[in-house]
């Protein structure tokens, strides 16, 4: 059912005075970004454990993803690092297979 005449010029009258409150999805002053504090400290280049960064973006984005479900690019960002952190160490992604052959040359090389 589309808004009535009334509601529609009191939403164009709260607009200009400055109040967002009855604005719609198309109105950019309504929208609101999630902040997430995050400590920043200088890292030396060859001190950088890809993994754990990773996983410490995971957090952040899922943090991010509880306070704003509806945000498909936190969302994407946050699927994409998932999947990242699946892949094995040559950079490829492991499947089942190649976890279970792994699990199997670790129980060979244990002598089990």
């Amino acid at each position: 059912m589309a808004d009535s005449g009334a509601l529609r010029a009191r939403r164009a009258r709260a607009h200009k005075a400055g109040d967002h409150s009855l604005c719609r999805g198309s109105c950019a002053k309504n929208q609101q970004v999630a902040v997430i504090p995050v400590d920043f400290a200088p890292v030396p280049a060859g001190d950088v454990d890809v993994r754990e960064e990773l996983a410490d973006l995971v957090v952040r984005l899922r943090a991010a993803y509880e306070q704003d479900p509806g945000n498909a690019t936190v969302a994407r960002e946050l699927r994409a690092t998932l999947l990242t952190l699946g892949t094995g160490p040559e950079g490829r992604r492991m499947d089942a297979v190649d976890r279970i052959r792994a699990e199997w040359e670790a129980m060979n090389d244990a002598g089990v």
